[in-house]
């Protein structure tokens, strides 16, 4: 005599919340990046203005359907900062976003804002690691 149990609904949860964990992992270390390429490029050496931390500490990242994962943040010594609301697009197939509200962050990202060339924070945290964001998703899977 056999038992047969289906457990598809505990597998197919366990590998959504592996993706989700994936996916966390992911936009973890791509605000790292982000930060670690506008530091080096913007926050270091001698400026003629003031450098607040403002738009470094209000990098952060969000999943497909879920809200930033920051929910406020502020310059490195009290200056104003700024919130988050609303949600990341709600994709079929889930995503990470990350991002900034700032106002000037496309002027630093493209290199039109009137102190800095262009920084590509994002679009290098983004884009130039595609390779260790596969291994954590791959990482993240198998520990499902």
């Amino acid at each position: 005599s056999y038992t047969y149990k289906d457990n598809t609904k505990q597998v197919l949860s366990a590998l959504e919340k592996a993706k989700k964990n994936g996916l966390t992992a992911i936009g973890m270390t791509a605000e790292g990046h982000a930060k670690k390429i506008l530091t080096k490029a913007v926050y270091t050496g001698d400026k003629d203005y003031k450098l607040t931390g403002r738009l470094r500490n209000s990098i952060t990242f969000a999943i497909s359907g879920e809200s930033a994962n920051i929910s406020s943040y502020s310059g490195d010594h009290g200056e104003e900062g700024g919130s988050y609301s609303g949600t990341a697009p709600n994709d079929k197939d889930m995503a990470v976003y990350i991002g900034t509200n700032v106002e000037y962050a496309p002027g630093i990202e493209l290199g039109t804002h009137r102190k800095a060339g262009a920084v590509h924070f994002l679009q290098g945290a983004a884009s130039g690691h595609g390779q260790e964001y596969k291994q954590l998703m791959e990482d993240s899977m198998k520990n499902a």
